[in-house]
This record gives C-alpha cells, sequence and structure tokens, in this order.
C-alpha cells in the first residue's frame, strides 16, 4: 500500500497544496489589485528588482514560467509602465527588460504584503513546523517534476 491509499480526498497532498495555491493567490491579488498588478506579475518585477535588467530569456529562466505567459507578462507589465523593453546592444533580436520608477516603487509596496500573507499562512506554526513544512513541500514539488 503506497501512501496516497490511505488519504481521503481532503486528505490528499495534490488537492491540498492547490486549494492552498489558490487561497494564497486570491488574498495577494486582493492586496495587489490598487496598486494596478496581480500575484503573476509580482515576480518578474522582484526578480527584476533583485538582479537588474536582464534579457527576457533570462527572466524566463529565473522564474520557470513558460515563454508564452511571460510574453503576456511582460507585455501587460510594459503597458502598465511598471518596466521598459529594449534591444540588447551584442543581438537586436534579444530584448533587455528593466524596472521603471514605477516598478520599483511598486515592489517596495508589494513586497510587505508577501510577508503579511506568509505570516498569516503560518500562523500558530512554530518555527520548527515552518522549517519541516517548507522542507515537505520543496520535497513534493521535487518528486513532482521528476514527472515532467
Amino acid at each position: 500500500m503506497n501512501n496516497v491509499d490511505s488519504c481521503s480526498p481532503g486528505e490528499a497532498p495534490g488537492l491540498l497544496t492547490n486549494h492552498a495555491a489558490r487561497v494564497f493567490n486570491r488574498r495577494m491579488d486582493a492586496l495587489l489589485r490598487p496598486l494596478g498588478i496581480a500575484l503573476a506579475h509580482l515576480s518578474p518585477l522582484m526578480l527584476l528588482n533583485r538582479d537588474g535588467p536582464m534579457l527576457q530569456r533570462d527572466l524566463v529562466r529565473g522564474l520557470g514560467i513558460g515563454q508564452p505567459g511571460m510574453v503576456h507578462a511582460i507585455r501587460r507589465l510594459e503597458e502598465g509602465g511598471f518596466i521598459s523593453r529594449r534591444p540588447a546592444e551584442k543581438d537586436r533580436r534579444a530584448t533587455i527588460i528593466e524596472l521603471t520608477d514605477k516598478g520599483r516603487e511598486t515592489v517596495a509596496v508589494a513586497s510587505p504584503f508577501l510577508i503579511e500573507v506568509n505570516e498569516n499562512a503560518l500562523s500558530g506554526f512554530t518555527a520548527e513546523e515552518s522549517r519541516t513544512l517548507a522542507i515537505l513541500l520543496q520535497r513534493l514539488i521535487a518528486n513532482l517534476e521528476l514527472d515532467e
């Protein structure tokens, strides 16, 4: 018997992690909406804020997001004035993405929201339980990625 055979639907790790992600995303989207972005747009902004201007392909690799999704996010962020695009000097076919002042301000305002929602999610957990949860989720993700 494997570990899943004994799980009720309400205990199945895949369903629970999916549900947790949906609830987390809804909470974050509600906080980010007044800033003109959604959670899906925050990750590229945060990576650019941390690492500086980069090629579009490096942004895709750094976030593990598919190219079509990233193209949509970049277009949306550029239209909103959060990022700018310019051709790379060495290869005019490549595009450099960089934050605008509005993008940097948005990251500064939005970052505490991530901390707040994560703290709320871990309310009542001990530090050890929080670390254990992170380790177990990383292992769950790694197991799922083996099948890709």
